[in-house]
């Protein structure tokens, strides 16, 4: 989807107003009023059967009665109605059409069945819809307002898409107090056609749009909307926010992977691997795209800042160092240029402190000695009001100083209506000013991984793999009647991707796990087998280091008595005899399928506290190495697998080809609804799988105990 694709609506020769209304309070007739103010220069045609004009156009029947050349209809019409006109609309050639009436899926069942009607209509017709039930559209370069809501904002950078209309409201008028300006206003609705994915790939195309700033509450098609995310991000900053966060894909599990996972950790790992940033607030949405829209990407995190006000600078570099940001000393040749324009009392470190009775002269002198992109890869401008100050002098200092920069410039001016028009020339001027230096400092850190991530184009990595076997295991279980699978059925698949498992034996009496142990070498372990136990350490069904065969015998008869006892319904089937693997660091990786986003991989420290700790990172599958090898930084304990005290570092490129091999696997094997390997255990020597479960859909393969 481009804007040639989308051109009816980014473009339009003519528009129709189907239900336009001669009272300019109700919808159809403030669309029309809308759009007449915007002073739209193509043709406007009001559709209402029972008025010859108006608001003082002529008016139509019906939109069969075109004469004009019109590409895009706007619906404003009972929803009874909405159907059939857009019919009329096919009929009529209109390309395009906006769909403002509510009544479908969001009033109840009989909604809910209008709009099933709806979109099976829309499958096989030529023209795109936007909405219904919701604000409209707005393209102000095209003096194009298609919306009830009233007034205009004035051309800009910014592609605004948002589920919500309320909020889209909102943000309108908060925009027009700060002529913040917009390629694209645009509100989804209920998505029975067009969805954010075809939004986010035609605003990209669009040479208007500078940043696209998204407000979602659900996503339509999860690896569609990836797809889109991606493509977009590679041609425009995409900055995102996502309501829900807390109830987003709740739902009973089993595994630790499964109660960690969720619908928005998928969310969280499609943004950032599609090189697009993630944002918790309004205000940060549009705080960073009003960076975006005006400053171009830093090159790296180093952030110089200029100040009248010492503790000012102090917060502002307290919230650098918080968001990652690093705030350095200035070079000796850059302190030595300062020194030349700026008072004794001046510090000359970073921050440049101007102290309080700074006039716009020393700002700009200050800015003027300082090398771009040699003594920052990023500046933050400070001013407080004091008892001399001039705002607006500053911030005309500050343009001319800044103008040709290679790199992103911020501001912060502090305080009321003294500061006021020192706020306005800086935006007028294209630098985004902000009421306190946290603010700012959010924007430029935002900036900077917007950076990082649009910088990384990962391709997933791909090894060889036995998927003849892989496949032959899985039709043999898909025979059987499991549904909970463990080691003794996953290690094959997991062998024939190259991700090493400690397989054993399986035992059904304390005889054959002592003859099992012996032929293994001890120690060993024993851990029980049953589809209906998940987690083994509950019910006191896992022992290490047997260093006998007598030891192993009577411990198999304590454990299965104790098993029995805890869980007297569960289906025993034996026990599993493992050979002790080498120390390691206990890991989790495990996969859950999102049923938005598809694979989900998550690694993580902590074996069976995993859940307690917390400690872990997520992505979608496939992977490249370097991904597998960011997940491994993101983790709090993960200096630990470098070595710390004298421990032996573990292997991470090892580590990470043995994450990129499982996600391989969950991408090729679909069957696969969780698999979790759990511990993993990593050390110098590599990683290897100590105990495994997965689980394979109920409803194609039965569930229960194996047939013997």
């Amino acid at each position: 989807m481009t804007t040639a694709g989308l051109a009816p609506l980014f473009e339009p020769r003519g528009v129709a107003v189907i239900g336009a209304s001669r009272d300019p309070s109700k919808v159809g007739g403030s669309v029309l009023a809308n759009l007449r103010a915007a002073g739209f220069p193509g043709p406007v045609i009001p559709v209402n059967a029972r008025a010859a004009s108006v608001q003082g156009l002529p008016a139509v029947p019906s939109i069969l009665a075109l004469e004009a050349p019109v590409d895009l209809a706007v619906l404003a019409l009972p929803a009874a109605s909405v159907l059939p006109a857009l019919k009329d609309c096919v009929r009529a050639g209109v390309a395009a059409a906006i769909v403002i009436s509510a009544g479908f899926r969001e009033s109840g069942p009989e909604g809910r069945a209008r709009e099933a009607e709806l979109r099976a209509w829309l499958r096989d017709q030529p023209i795109r819809v936007l909405g219904p039930n919701c604000l409209g559209w707005i393209r102000p370069s095209r003096q194009l307002n298609v919306s009830f809501a009233p007034g205009m904002p004035p051309p800009g950078g910014i592609a605004f898409i948002s589920h919500s209309g309320a909020l889209a409201t909102a943000i309108l008028d908060w925009a027009r107090d700060r002529n913040t300006g917009f390629s694209l206003f645009a509100s989804l609705g209920n998505q029975a056609d067009l969805t954010e994915a075809d939004l986010l790939r035609a605003a990209a195309e669009d040479e208007e749009t500078r940043v696209i700033a998204l407000y979602l509450e659900g996503v339509a098609d999860g690896r569609r909307f990836f797809e889109a995310l991606r493509h977009a991000a590679r041609r425009r900053p995409v900055v995102l926010l996502k309501t829900g966060r807390s109830a987003e894909g709740a739902r009973a599990v089993s595994s630790h992977t499964g109660a960690l996972a969720g619908s928005d950790r998928a969310l969280e790992a499609a943004v950032r691997q599609a090189g697009a940033a993630r944002v918790r607030t309004v205000e940060e949405l549009f705080d960073l795209a009003r960076g975006l829209s005006s400053q171009p990407l830093p090159r790296g995190r180093r952030l110089l800042i200029v100040t009248n006000g010492g503790g000012l600078g102090i917060v502002a570099t307290d919230a650098a160092r918080e968001a990652a940001l690093e705030v350095k000393p200035l070079d000796e040749a850059a302190q030595l240029r300062l020194a030349g324009v700026l008072p004794p009392t001046a510090s000359l470190a970073n921050p440049i402190d101007l102290v309080g009775d700074a006039d716009a002269a020393r700002y700009g002198n200050a800015l003027a000695a300082v090398s771009p992109g040699q003594s920052g890869d990023a500046v933050l401008v400070i001013l407080t009001a004091q008892a001399a100050t001039d705002a607006l002098g500053v911030a005309r200092a500050v343009l001319a100083a800044t103008r040709r920069w290679p790199m992103p410039v911020a501001a912060a001016f502090v305080g009321g209506a003294r500061v006021t028009p020192g706020v306005r020339t800086l935006e007028e001027g294209g630098i985004p000013c902000y009421p306190f230096p946290e603010r700012a400092v959010g924007v430029l850190a935002g900036m900077a991984l917007l950076s990082e991530r649009r910088a990384e184009r990962p391709e997933p990595a791909r090894f060889p793999a036995r998927s003849e076997d892989a496949a032959a295991q899985m039709s043999r279980l898909r025979a059987s009647r499991l549904t909970q699978l463990g080691m003794l059925e996953v290690a094959p698949v997991l062998e024939a991707y190259g991700i090493r498992a400690a397989a054993g034996v399986l035992a059904a009496t304390s005889e054959e796990a002592a003859a099992a142990a012996a032929r293994i070498g001890f120690p060993v372990a024993l851990k029980v087998v049953s589809p209906d136990i998940s987690h083994k350490t509950d019910v006191g069904g896992v022992l290490l280091g047997l260093g006998s065969t007598a030891e192993v015998g009577q411990a198999v008869e304590a454990m299965l008595s104790r098993v029995r006892a805890e869980r007297p319904r569960a289906f025993l089937r034996g026990v599993l005899v493992q050979p002790m693997v080498a120390r390691g660091h206990e890991l989790l990786l495990g996969m859950v399928r999102d049923p938005q986003f598809g694979p989900l991989v998550m690694v993580g420290f902590g074996g069976i506290y995993v859940e307690v700790l917390g400690d872990t990172a997520s992505r979608l599958a496939p992977l490249a190495e370097s991904e597998a090898l960011a997940m491994l930084d993101e983790l709090r304990m993960a200096p630990l697998l470098r070595g710390v005290r004298g421990g032996p570092p573990a292997d991470r490129q090892g580590l990470a080809e043995t994450i990129c091999r499982f996600a391989q696997l969950a991408v090729d094997i679909p069957d696969l609804e969780e698999i979790e390997l759990n511990p993993l255990v990593a050390g110098p020597w590599g990683a290897i799988a100590v105990d495994a479960r997965a689980t394979l859909p109920a409803g194609s393969i039965g569930s229960g105990a194996p047939s013997t």
